[in-house]
Parts: structure tokens; sequence; C-alpha cells
């Protein structure tokens, strides 16, 4: 564990460095930022001008799934996207080669190489809306909502990772992987809205067969802690079942794909 933590402080190291010698680009891309979460408010606004409830979900509510939304947006772009990018380069080049040589995890080194350190502005940003939302809610946020809220981030991050992950695996037995990204974009953006807005049948896809329920409405619904949000409150205990199987999959279908892998040399 002490050896994982001090590669993972290195490359850090190393991406904050890269990230410091294109200062004018930071603040570029911080700009851009706020725009794309202005432009989410003002759809939240749109949405909102002729109606009071969205399902159960006020404009508040949905200020703070907005925010829920950015920062899940923000953290797959800081570590996930960019390593998994490199990995599916990696097997395609059969540059892999010098990852699996060295006396590390192979899966642990594919997943730290790369950090895009600007993209925590997105977190910010999504933080510091959340906390607007739950604040115009009028409700008292107990340490028990923020604790339960943060445990289901982690479990939506290491969901979404899981699912990088085997994306990036099947790179083994195909060419083009990359197109699959997009598709998992277009599903992403539908995490902007809670899941009770769609059809049953469509709520029950979005929250088993592609868990968005668990990375964006769910986190979103316990910080509020309002019922009529129409989140679970057995959710956090799915939560966590769901990141831990999503986890130990990826993990299998990795170490099945190496096997697949036949180098540059070959």
């Amino acid at each position: 564990m002490r050896r994982a933590i001090q590669l993972i402080l290195l490359y850090a190291r190393v991406s904050v460095q890269n990230f410091a010698a294109y200062r004018f680009d930071f603040f570029m891309r911080l700009f851009m930022s706020f725009v794309q979460l202005g432009a989410e408010l003002v759809i939240v606004y749109t949405i909102f001008f002729n109606t009071k409830s969205l399902a159960g979900w006020r404009w508040q509510h949905m200020v703070v799934l907005v925010g829920v939304y950015r920062i899940v947006a923000g953290g797959i772009r800081i570590y996930i996207v960019p390593n998994m990018r490199a990995v599916l380069e990696d097997i395609r080049e059969g540059t892999l080669d010098f990852v699996l040589l060295k006396p590390v995890n192979s899966q642990l080194l594919v997943s730290i190489r790369e950090f895009v350190f600007w993209r925590f502005t997105d977190i910010v940003l999504g933080l510091s809306a959340a906390a607007y939302g739950a604040y115009k809610l009028s409700v008292h946020v107990t340490w028990v909502q923020v604790t339960t809220f943060a445990f289901m981030l982690a479990a939506a991050f290491a969901i979404i990772y899981a699912l990088w992950l085997a994306l990036a695996t099947l790179g083994f037995w195909f060419i083009r992987v990359q197109n699959i990204e997009m598709v998992f974009w277009n599903v992403f953006e539908a995490g902007r809205y809670p899941v009770m807005i769609y059809p049953s049948w469509v709520q029950w896809s979005l929250t088993f067969l592609i868990p968005l329920a668990f990375i964006t409405t769910f986190p979103a619904g316990m910080l509020t802690g309002d019922s009529a949000t129409g989140v679970p409150l057995h959710a956090p205990l799915l939560a966590g079942g769901m990141a831990v199987v999503s986890l130990l999959a990826s993990h299998w279908f990795w170490r099945y794909g190496l096997k697949h892998y036949s180098g540059a040399s070959a």
C-alpha cells in the first residue's frame, strides 16, 4: 500500500509540473468550466419557469443534482478518462509491454499515470452548486447526510472506474473501442436529470443495467434528505454492494484480457 501511494504521488507531481507549464490554458479552461455550469443552470431555470416540480424534484433539488453531475464529470476527467484512453492506445500500439515489465501491479499502474488537475475546478464548482441548492432548500444538512453523500460519491467513482476499465479491456479483442466512449458520454448526459422522470422500465434500466441512478440521482437525493425525491433509504447499501461487485468483476476481466495480449514483439 505504501508503494502504491508513493507511485500515485510521483505521477501526480509529474502531472502538476506538466500542468504548470501552460498556465494561460488553465485560466481558459477555468472560464469554460464556469460557462458549462452556467449553461446547465440555465437549463434548470428554463425547465422550472413554468413548473414547480418535476417528479417531486423542485428547482433546488435540481441545482444539487447539477452540482453532483459536475462533480462526477470532473472526477471522471481528472484521472479515469485520460488513463483509460492511454491504455487503449498502448494495447493498439503494443506499448503496454513497458507497463507489464515493471514490478508493479499492472492495473494500478495503468490507472495512475496521468492526472488532469485543472478539472478540480469542476469539482469545486459542483460542490458549490450542490451546497447552494441544499441551502436554498432551507434544510439542516447533518453530518450523517454529508458522510452518506461522500460515501455514495466514492461508490459512484468506483462504479465508473470499473465500467471504464472494462471498456479499456475490450481493446484486447477489438481494434477501435474509442467509439464506445461517445456512447458512454451520451448516456451520462441523462444523469443531469433525476431518473424518476423516466418511464418505469427506463428507471429500472438506469438503476441496475446502466447504474446512472447510483452515480448522480441517488447521491443528490441523499444529500438533501428529502423523501419527496423518491430516493430509497437503502440506496447507500445498494451503491456499496454494486461498487464492490463492479470492481471485482472489472479486475477479473482485466486479468483475463491480459492473457490475450500479444505485445509489440508478437
